[in-house]
């Protein structure tokens, strides 16, 4: 769900290019389509013995800016594909009871596959048991092998299920990962009433700013949710309908990175460019990087390569406040327009990134709220992280980017223009081929997402005055906002526009405990952080 765009000028930025990556590999793409397959997008899916489970979603296109979400556009099928036989079975989910029939005919839910077993949580849709749109309160674990039999066989739907109300699991747009024993519900938004792109009396809005974690026990009457927690942080998880992907990180730890997304704290409300790794340890915003590509949530792919100590993350399409022109420079557009890019944000083996667009593309403007689908019997690691090591050289199928909403032409943003009835739900499937070690893959030029606004504050601890001095790679409207140490922002201050170079400002403290604060400095999306301590 989208709200708060602003319609800016469109700025040409010209980023210079440098080559650090050791990776040697392009990527392919081949459409092609399965009859009977409806058009989805905000689903969620599942894999067992080579065939798919599809649940929830929209079968409609973008959403309209009023009275949107209506249960006539909402996917009411439990359906299952064989993308090898091309085979298609579907089963009207009106045969369970109401609970579970409304939140999988939901949107935007947050969902992960443990083995077996898919976790399908929150999601937003049309109630007709609260009489509402709401955010649903519900964890739902669906036995996948179980289920798609059947689906296929039409034998009794409902055994294959078990739900469990909590208001913990009220949330949509998040997303939701593995990490061991423990699940990570991260970011998101409680949406209640209808939606609407500017608020009002008959809506409620929350981001969670948080990453909730809890485990799954068995007990008397089946899984029960067991050890939650919940980790506040208001500007760097204040983002939702973005991208989270599992990540090896520079020392061989498993954790995951929390990618660009939409919306920063403010007024503006433009997407977020910088990066935040999660770990069981806690979760640190990555300084001196920014994401300029793949803004919104869409179809994403994890590669690690061993050998090289890199790890990749490739991104398919979607809405992004950048995107290239034929001549390599970054077109700036606070509208948050269609991309067709393909792109991969690589963590190098000296532990910084480096996001390279492709010269591949996708065939049309499409990707957002899409999903990629692993292939059967590509070499992974855990949580379905592609072996890069492991492929062989030459041309390798990875998976598959299934639905999405497209939108026509050079219609690139039909919200903002109220012309959302001319995109659509996608229902034709995109192979995705990587090239290991191709002679022609794409020239290492990453995108100068690179920085260093040269922050330094001082005193340190501090009395009653923070001095701030900072060195601007170039001009833009600048903010400071600063955090206590449970993640709440105490206090925000927006500077305006400053020119490129030295600038200096004062951070007044008082009405403030003595404590450990944090500091972000945001440049128009570059964010820089640091600890501050205040001692009176």
């Amino acid at each position: 769900m989208k709200s708060g765009f602003i319609i800016l000028s469109l700025f040409v930025i010209t980023f210079p290019f440098c080559t650090n990556g050791q990776s040697n590999f392009d990527i392919q793409l081949d459409t092609f389509s399965i009859p009977g397959l409806p058009g989805m997008h905000s689903f969620a899916f599942a894999r067992h013995d080579g065939k798919w489970l599809l649940v929830g979603g929209r079968r409609d296109g973008m959403h309209q800016k009023f009275n949107s979400f209506a249960t006539g556009g909402a996917n009411q099928q439990l359906i299952v594909a064989d993308p090898e036989s091309g085979q298609i079975w579907q089963r009207p989910l009106t045969e369970l009871p109401d609970t579970l029939q409304e939140q999988l005919r939901s949107t935007n839910m947050e969902f992960f596959q443990q083995e077996t077993t898919l976790c399908f949580v929150g999601g937003y849709g049309r109630s007709e048991v609260a009489q509402n749109h709401i955010t649903y309160p519900y964890l739902t674990l669906i036995d996948v092998g179980g289920l798609m039999d059947a689906v296929v066989d039409g034998s009794e739907l409902l055994p294959h299920f078990h739900q469990i109300r909590d208001t913990f699991f009220a949330v949509t747009g998040g997303q939701l990962q593995l990490l061991n024993d423990t699940f990570f519900l991260v970011g998101g938004h409680r949406f209640e009433g209808v939606y609407s792109a500017n608020s009002g009396a008959n809506q409620l809005q929350f981001y969670t700013n948080s990453i909730r974690k809890f485990t799954l026990e068995p007990g008397p009457e089946g899984w029960q949710v067991a050890h939650k927690s919940i980790i506040l942080d208001e500007l760097n998880l204040h983002r939702r309908d973005y991208n989270l992907a599992p990540q090896v990180f520079q020392n061989g730890e498993t954790g995951m990175v929390a990618f660009s997304g939409v919306f920063q704290p403010g007024p503006a409300a433009l997407p977020f460019q910088n990066i935040v790794e999660i770990g069981h340890s806690g979760h640190v915003p990555v300084n001196g990087f920014s994401q300029f590509l793949a803004n919104y949530h869409c179809a994403k792919a994890p590669l690690f390569a061993q050998e090289s100590n890199e790890m990749h993350t490739l991104f398919f399409g979607g809405m992004s406040q950048y995107y290239l022109n034929e001549t390599d420079s970054l077109l700036r557009d606070n509208r948050i327009p269609f991309v067709r890019t393909v792109s991969r944000v690589s963590r190098l083996a000296d532990g910084t990134y480096e996001e390279v667009p492709f010269d591949a593309e996708l065939p049309f403007f499409t990707g957002t709220s899409a999903e990629f689908i692993l292939a059967e019997g590509v070499p992974t690691l855990q949580n379905d992280i592609v072996n890069y090591d492991e492929l062989p050289f030459g041309s390798s199928l990875i998976g598959y980017i299934a639905g999405g909403i497209v939108t026509p032409g050079n219609q690139r943003n039909p919200f903002v223009f109220n012309n959302v009835g001319i995109t659509s739900a996608s229902n034709l499937l995109i192979k995705v081929f990587v090239l290991k070690n191709a002679p022609n893959a794409t020239p290492e030029k990453p995108l100068d997402g690179r920085f260093n606004l040269g922050l330094k504050i001082f005193p340190n601890p501090a009395h009653d005055v923070w001095q701030v001095r900072l060195d601007l790679p170039r001009a833009g409207s600048l903010r400071f906002t600063l955090q206590n140490a449970q993640g709440k922002i105490v206090r925000q201050t927006d500077l305006g526009q400053h020119a490129a170079g030295a600038a200096s400002h004062q951070i007044p403290v008082n009405g403030l405990p003595s404590g450990a604060y944090w500091l972000t400095v945001n440049l128009d999306g570059i964010f820089m952080e640091t600890k501050t301590i205040l001692s009176h």
